[in-house]
């Protein structure tokens, strides 16, 4: 009996110390259920009367920054609805008279764009990528650095959608707007296109990016 108390005490030890001293699974297992437990900082952003979401408050990796994190990519009705208000803005303002070609920075603000142009009967959006692909014939570039992405990155035009570009009046969409300078990199990737930037849209804008071409749904300090 004293032989075989010795060893169930031994294997509770070593389910809660692992190899040189690491925290066992027993261990591991107890911290990840205090760490579901813990309540998790929200912020309440309310974008228009019955549109509104929790939103959880991160810390950007690598900086004392934090952030209410807004993603509407995959939200369907968050994209359906935010498109909805922005087309009635575009209307009430005499806006929609002033482009007639809509531009997607990628990723997150895909989806609203491609319900934008759903919305307005528009059968074709450009995007505007963040690297150069092996399939794009004459690509146009821009550097450009960003809060919300780890180092500098590159915009990108494939050359055929630059040339569907020119000539054209363009209505920028992103999801949000912090610093500005994704968006201001895309507006000089849209001229060396030969196109030009009449509106500059977006459901959420944070910090002080001044635009006269800006409509937006909600400004947020978080």
């Amino acid at each position: 009996m004293i032989s075989q108390d010795i060893t169930k005490r031994r294997r509770r030890r070593r389910s809660c110390v692992g190899e040189a001293g690491a925290p066992g699974p027993d261990l591991i297992f107890l911290e990840k259920k205090r760490n579901m437990n813990k309540k998790e900082e929200t912020f309440l952003l309310k974008l228009h009367p019955g549109v509104e979401r929790e939103l959880p408050i991160v810390t950007l990796a690598g900086t004392n920054k934090r952030i209410a994190s807004f993603v509407m990519l995959g939200d369907v009705e968050l994209n359906e609805q935010c498109a909805q208000i922005l087309v009635d803005r575009f209307r009430s303002e005499g806006l929609l008279e002033k482009f007639d070609m809509l531009v997607a920075l990628e990723a997150k603000g895909i989806a609203l764009v491609h319900e934008t142009a759903r919305k307005l009967g528009h059968s074709f959006f450009v995007v505007v990528r963040k690297s150069v692909k092996k399939y794009m014939v004459r690509p146009l570039m821009v550097p450009v650095s960003s809060i919300t992405s780890a180092g500098d990155q590159t915009l990108v035009l494939d050359g055929r959608d630059a040339d569907r570009l020119r000539g054209h009046r363009v209505c920028l969409i992103e999801d949000v707007i912090a610093t500005g300078g994704s968006i201001q990199a895309a507006c000089d990737l849209i001229r060396y296109a030969g196109a030009e930037v009449t509106v500059i849209a977006t459901v959420l804008l944070k910090g002080e990016f001044s635009d006269p071409r800006l409509v937006y749904l909600q400004k947020s300090a978080m």
